[in-house]
């Protein structure tokens, strides 16, 4: 049992992240960060924080909604479901997420996209030894940068008008090999924030 990892991973949870005013909107979502750990890290109970990977995707370019744009797995909590359970519904349909891979979840500050979308989001623990399937449907590249390498992005910020009240829009520009230059923005740059200021706060 890797209880050293699980103790820090649950511990983000409490840690002080981005708190942003979000208004309660009709359409309701959910979104998962997957984080990957290293498998020998995992077996060993050894922590190192900077080497675990969030696991982004990169929406198809003929969605009707924010086609192109770098996301994490989520979308539109159905009927009768939980948050949590759309969350893991649509990570395993769009990057093939099993349930039974993820070692302990955790949920993040909510935070809404500029669609209309009041978004739940959740941070769950993987191994590293995952073999992504991506839905080309949905998907058209998947991601995965290390906590070092995202604490290194030059990040700023920027005000946006959005449902007549002003808003702080973080963005976290990268060149990623083969796909070029992209830009962690919007509620994924703002949830992204949110998880990095955890990471910060813990460490």
């Amino acid at each position: 049992m890797a209880s050293n990892i699980l103790t820090v991973f649950k511990k983000l949870e409490v840690m002080n992240g981005l708190d942003e005013y979000v208004p309660d909107l009709a359409r309701k979502s959910a979104i998962l960060l997957p984080l990957l750990c290293p498998q020998k890290d995992y077996e060993d109970d050894f922590v190192n924080l900077n080497s675990w990977q969030l696991v982004f995707t990169i929406r198809a370019s003929h969605l009707k909604e924010h086609a192109g744009e770098v996301s994490f797995p989520g979308g539109r909590i159905d009927a009768f479901e939980s948050p949590l359970e759309t969350a893991l519904r649509e990570a395993y349909e769009e990057i093939g997420i099993k349930k039974n891979d993820i070692k302990a979840s955790i949920k993040l500050n909510h935070s809404f996209a500029r669609s209309g979308y009041h978004i739940e989001p959740f941070c769950a623990l993987l191994l590293d030894n995952q073999h992504f399937v991506h839905n080309e449907n949905e998907v058209s590249h998947i991601i995965c940068l290390s906590i070092e390498q995202l604490l290194q992005i030059k990040c700023w910020t920027e005000e946006r008008t959005i449902m007549n009240f002003t808003r702080k829009v973080w963005h976290y520009p990268i060149n990623i090999d083969g796909i070029g230059d992209i830009d962690i923005w919007g509620a994924t740059g703002n949830i992204l924030h949110d998880f990095l200021l955890r990471v910060k706060n813990l460490t």
